[in-house]
C-alpha cells in the first residue's frame, strides 16, 4: 500500500516537472509560424515574376492595340483623302490668261498684211499739224475700243462746264462688274477732278463710272451727250454705249479717234491727267496712290502729250497718243492687238520708223 503511494507521488511529481517543458514547447510555437511564413514568402517571388509577366503582357496588348489603331487610322485617312469631300493641297503656279477671240480676229481682219509687218490690226499715224496720214492699216474699220471710250467721257465732262470741284460720295452703283481692280471704296467722298484723274491714268472703272452717274440728268444723259459730242466732231463710224468701254458695243475707227485725240488735246487739264506717271491724293481719311497703265508715259524717248489704254477680250491691247515726233504732233492708234508686248513693240516700231525716215520724208516735201 505504501508502495503504490510512493508511485503515485512519484508520479505526480513527474508530471508536474514535464508542465514547464511543454509549457516552453507550446511558446516555441511562432517557430512553426514563422516557418510557414517562410514558405509564403518563399512562394512570394513567384507571384511576382507571374505578375511581372502578365503586366508585361498587358503592354504588349497596349503596343499591339495602339498598333492597331495606328493601322486603322493611317488606313482611315487614306479613305478619307480618297473621298471627295477631301481636296488634297497642291501647288499653285501663276497661269497666263487665255482670252477668246477679238471682234476683228471674228471678222477675219487679224493677221492683215503692211509694210512694217505689225500685228496690231489697226493702226494709224497722223500728222495733226500738216493733216496728213503717215501710216495706216485698216483705219477706217470700226472696232470695240475699249477703255480709249474714257478719253470721249473726259471731253464731255470738261465741254459740259460742269464744276469739277464738286464732290460726291461713291455708291454700290459706281462697282461694275469688271476684273479690273479699283482703288474706290463704298463712302469714299471725291471730285470729279479726282475721278477724272483715275480714269485718265489708271483707267479706273468706277471712277468713269462716277462721273456718268453724277452727272446733270444721270448716265443716260451722259452717253446721249457722247454720242452728240461724235457727230460734232465728224465721228461717222463710232457709237457709245457706256462711260467706261466694258460695253463691247462701243466702237470707234481709227480715223475717227484721230478727231477725238485732237479735240481732248486742247484741254490741258486733260493733257495732264492722262499723262502723269504717278498720284497720291487724299479721299476722305484715306491717300489713294494710282500709276499710269502706259509705259512709254516715263520713257525720256518719248514725248507724250495725250493717251489712254485700253483692254477687253472683244477689243484686244489698244493705246492711243499724241506724241511729238521730229517736233511735229503726231496722233499714234493702235487697236487690236494680240497682246500687250505685241502692242508696245508696234507702238515703238512705228515710231522709230517715222522717227528715222517718213517724218524727215514729209517734212522736206512741206
Amino acid at each position: 500500500m505504501r508502495l503504490l503511494a510512493s508511485f503515485f507521488c512519484a508520479f505526480f511529481l513527474l508530471t508536474a516537472s514535464a508542465a514547464p517543458e511543454v509549457q516552453a514547447a507550446q511558446n516555441k510555437r511562432p517557430a512553426a509560424v514563422k516557418k510557414v511564413n517562410t514558405t509564403k514568402t518563399a512562394k512570394a517571388p513567384a507571384k511576382k515574376a507571374a505578375s511581372a509577366k502578365k503586366a508585361s503582357k498587358g503592354k504588349k496588348n497596349v503596343a499591339a492595340a495602339r498598333k492597331t489603331t495606328k493601322k486603322v487610322s493611317s488606313s482611315a485617312s487614306r479613305k478619307f483623302a480618297s473621298s471627295k469631300h477631301y481636296a488634297k493641297k497642291k501647288k499653285t503656279y501663276a497661269r497666263r490668261h487665255v482670252r477668246g477671240p477679238s471682234y476683228a480676229q471674228l471678222m477675219g481682219l487679224r493677221g492683215s498684211s503692211d509694210p512694217l509687218a505689225l500685228s496690231t490690226t489697226a493702226v494709224l499715224a497722223y500728222d495733226m499739224e500738216n493733216d496728213q496720214i503717215l501710216y495706216e492699216k485698216n483705219a477706217d474699220t470700226s472696232l470695240p475700243i475699249a477703255s480709249i471710250t474714257k478719253l470721249m467721257t473726259a471731253l464731255v465732262i470738261v465741254e459740259s462746264g460742269v464744276d469739277l470741284d464738286q464732290k460726291f460720295a461713291v455708291t454700290t452703283e459706281d462697282f461694275v462688274k469688271s476684273s479690273a481692280r479699283s482703288k474706290l471704296r463704298k463712302g469714299m467722298v471725291l471730285s470729279r477732278k479726282q475721278a477724272l484723274h483715275l480714269a485718265l491714268m489708271s483707267s479706273d472703272n468706277r471712277a468713269a463710272h462716277f462721273l456718268a452717274r453724277t452727272f446733270p440728268g444721270g448716265k443716260a444723259k451722259f452717253i446721249s451727250e457722247m454720242n452728240a459730242k461724235a457727230v460734232l466732231l465728224a465721228m461717222d463710224d463710232s457709237v457709245f454705249y457706256d462711260s467706261i468701254g466694258l460695253n463691247n458695243g462701243n466702237k470707234c475707227s481709227a480715223l475717227d479717234l484721230s478727231h477725238l485725240i485732237a479735240a481732248a488735246a486742247e484741254h490741258d487739264v486733260i493733257r495732264d491727267l492722262s499723262t502723269t506717271p504717278e498720284a497720291s491724293f487724299s479721299v476722305g481719311k484715306r491717300y489713294v496712290v494710282s500709276r499710269t497703265t502706259n509705259s512709254f508715259v516715263a520713257n525720256d524717248n518719248w514725248d507724250i502729250e495725250l493717251q489712254k489704254t485700253g483692254l477687253t477680250t472683244a477689243a484686244g491691247y489698244c493705246m492711243v497718243m499724241q506724241t511729238n515726233i521730229s517736233g511735229r504732233p503726231v496722233a499714234m492708234i493702235f487697236l487690236d492687238a494680240p497682246n500687250k508686248a505685241a502692242r508696245n513693240h508696234d507702238i515703238q516700231k512705228l515710231h522709230d520708223w517715222l522717227t528715222n525716215g517718213k517724218m524727215l520724208e514729209t517734212a522736206s516735201l512741206n
